[in-house]
């Protein structure tokens, strides 16, 4: 993403910026969802860390896992 931070971190907004630059059909509420449950390693819930793709490393604040 162009407007990650120089620690590798970047907000849900910039994910949902991105996707609606790339013309997702998706709502800003479900990716928004999405990235902050299914998608995060560390989340808390029934579908917490579905994918493990990303890392919360702060509030607002994500990480891609490598």
């Amino acid at each position: 993403m162009s407007r990650q931070h120089t620690e590798g971190t970047f907000s849900i907004q910039d994910i949902v910026t991105a996707l609606r630059e790339r013309k997702t059909p998706h709502l800003d509420i479900t990716i928004r969802r999405l990235v902050s449950t299914q998608m995060c390693i560390n989340a808390t819930g029934r579908e917490a860390g579905k994918y493990k793709d990303l890392e919360r490393v702060s509030r607002g604040r994500y990480r891609l896992v490598t």
